[in-house]
């Protein structure tokens, strides 16, 4: 584990065994005594090494592998030279796999032949001898005095007559090893050994010798590498403090925080340094700050609707923030969009307050809302307090303070009648939201409270591998209408392949009141939730979306993709009925370079043809 550099265990030890208790496993692929006419360049002529090109290769009385499986761990391609020790060596990474997976007395024994005049073209014929299968027998415990045997053998993870694989037993190791570096032991030392190989019953019973080593403390943290950010504000968000005891998890905690707080571009995994004295050791962060600056612009393009006089839209963002002002870990940020919906927020945030893990934040934001009917505005001006706290490894606690004043025009629409010639009812985006609308003026003023709880077990915040997001919000308010809100969001990625990401979104909200402002709607539609359709374009009380994405990661922070959006609605006038279900599919890709991140998005609604796509262009600068 990148975080445990001193442990150690000696699975040499049985490797060594396995290979003197199985005796020959490879036959030479060619006889030294051969007379053969090598095909050789001048180099090799220097050298007298002799070069063959191996065009069959194929294997006899193998069940366990497949042949495609052996020719890979061979490395055979059919016009590839070969030296006689490439193809040793070949053959040897062949056995080397069955014995990881129990087969300690496979046999691979190759006859070769020409396949050509000049014996400088052969082919291969491999008999495989694999043997019976080894089975883990009985498992004793010896040199344990922090944990009980049986506590040792549950972490272990191992039952009697399950098949032997390496990986398995090292696999069970490291949870050991894990609890006990959990416990201040990270040094201890395992050495398994066998106690009895029986090739008869295909049995092999270890002895695990554990040397616990001194309880050790954590003498010193240091961070190097930093140029703008002040030591003591990287110190006093890790989890950690001088003269403690080891924790393992704290340690793992302390190098996800150090990725997740967003001042580093590199942080070394490696944190643990040899103390002055046996029972200590250092915790060093070797980091690479990052800029901390963003600049953003979302410019989003729609092309105008077929059979209108509309003309072409654009819409756009804005986004300016500093997560880590002067160094200090201080917050500001600032936030413009137009569109259907214009809004501009600026706000501020101060950390570790009363020197505290507690970030206190201010706000202030303004909401200009057009109405796509009548062209009538409704708005709004906001200012909230907000305090932040984070405890355990993932969770974080947020609390806001709000006042609100509303001047609005509130929507009811009437529905179209339904188009009898259309079974299922879905008439052509965006014609559809073309209703009868009727119109309700309100004014009045807002104060709520929200309570949100995040965890957050992502293991690269702008660019996750792993790991899962989940949030939950509650508002309670008092004001002329009475709002209730609520808001939940599960993000969790899964890795398929190497460098290959599945990363499912699920998002809901929802709002209770009488004459619910349209500013205290929930909006769908664009860059940010459902790609394909224009900024904003669906609103209601009540708000489900879901994004799906199948990511292939190019670098830190880039990656290509492509998605499906889904998402919906409820009416204004009947907030407990969706909708019908909007989708959008597309492709994109994000982009890190030297002066800040590219995204770009380009999405289709459902029924819309290649070329009537949505391009939703993110522009960022970093400094």
């Amino acid at each position: 584990m990148h975080t445990m550099p001193f442990i150690k265990h000696y699975l040499f030890l049985s490797i060594i065994f396995f290979a003197l208790a199985s005796g020959p496993n490879c036959v030479s692929a060619i006889d030294e005594t051969q007379q053969d006419t090598p095909l050789t360049n001048e180099s090799e002529n220097k050298d007298s090494i002799p070069i063959y090109i191996i065009s069959q290769l194929k294997f006899d009385g193998n069940k366990h592998f497949n042949q495609k499986k052996l020719r890979d761990l061979f490395g055979w391609q059919p016009k590839k030279v070969y030296s006689r020790n490439e193809i040793s060596d070949g053959f040897e990474r062949i056995v080397k796999a069955y014995k990881r997976d129990g087969y300690v007395f496979a046999q691979v024994v190759p006859l070769p032949s020409p396949a050509s005049t000049n014996n400088v073209s052969i082919g291969i014929e491999v008999k495989i001898r694999e043997g019976k299968r080894l089975r883990f027998g009985n498992f004793s415990i010896l040199g344990n005095k922090l944990f009980s045997k049986s506590k040792i053998l549950r972490e272990l993870g191992l039952r009697k007559g399950q098949f032997f694989t390496q990986e398995a037993l090292e696999t069970g190791i490291e949870r050991i090893q894990m609890i006990y570096s959990e416990y201040g032991h990270p040094k201890v030392e395992i050495e398994p050994a066998i106690q009895n190989l029986s090739p008869t019953h295909g049995s092999l019973d270890f002895s695990l010798h554990i040397r616990e080593g001194e309880k050790v403390r954590i003498s010193d943290l240091k961070v190097s590498g930093l140029e703008k950010t002040k030591q003591h504000v990287v110190i006093r968000e890790i989890p950690i403090k001088a003269n403690e005891e080891y924790d393992q998890k704290k340690i793992d905690g302390s190098y996800h925080r150090l990725r997740n707080l967003g001042y580093f571009h590199y942080v070394n995994p490696t944190l643990i340094e040899e103390g002055a004295t046996e029972d200590t050791v250092i915790f060093h962060a070797k980091v690479t700050e990052g800029r901390t600056g963003r600049l953003i612009g979302v410019l989003g393009y729609a092309p105008p609707v077929e059979g209108s006089e509309s003309v072409p839209q654009l819409t756009g963002v804005v986004e300016f923030g500093e997560t880590n002002l002067l160094g200090t870990g201080r917050d500001i940020h600032f936030h413009w969009k137009s569109g259907l919906l214009n809004a501009l927020r600026v706000g501020y945030k101060e950390p570790w307050i009363l020197g505290r893990p507690i970030t206190l934040g201010v706000a202030y934001s303004q909401l200009k809302q057009r109405n796509p009917f009548n062209d009538e505005e409704s708005e709004e001006k906001e200012a909230n307090l907000s305090g932040f706290s984070k405890f355990d490894r993932y969770y974080e606690g947020e609390v806001t303070l709000g006042y609100k004043y509303l001047n609005f025009e509130s929507i009811i629409p009437t529905l179209p009648a339904q188009n009898i010639n259309d079974p299922l009812n879905m008439p052509p985006h965006p014609t559809d939201v073309d209703r009868i609308p009727t119109t309700e003026s309100g004014r009045g003023l807002k104060y709520s409270i929200t309570l949100r709880l995040t965890r957050d077990s992502r293991d690269y915040y702008l660019n996750p591998t792993r790991g899962r997001r989940d949030s939950f919000a509650v508002e309670l308010s008092r004001s002329e209408f009475r709002l209730r809100k609520i808001w939940f969001d599960i993000q969790q990625y899964f890795q398929t392949w190497e460098n290959q990401i599945i990363a499912i979104e699920l998002h809901g909200a929802a709002a209770w009141g009488v004459n619910i402002p349209p500013t205290e709607l929930f909006y769908l539609g664009g860059a940010s939730n459902l790609r394909g359709y224009d900024e904003d374009w669906f609103s209601g009380p009540r708000r489900v979306h879901a994004n799906l994405e199948y990511r292939f990661i190019m670098g830190r922070n880039s990656q290509f993709f492509t998605f499906l959006d889904l998402g919906s609605v409820t009416f204004i006038d009947r907030p407990s009925e969706f909708d019908r279900l909007r989708l959008g599919y597309g492709f994109g890709a994000r982009l890190e370079s030297k002066g800040g991140i590219i995204q770009l998005d380009y999405g289709l609604a459902a029924g819309d043809s290649a070329l009537r796509g949505k391009i939703h262009v993110k522009l960022g600068a970093s400094f």
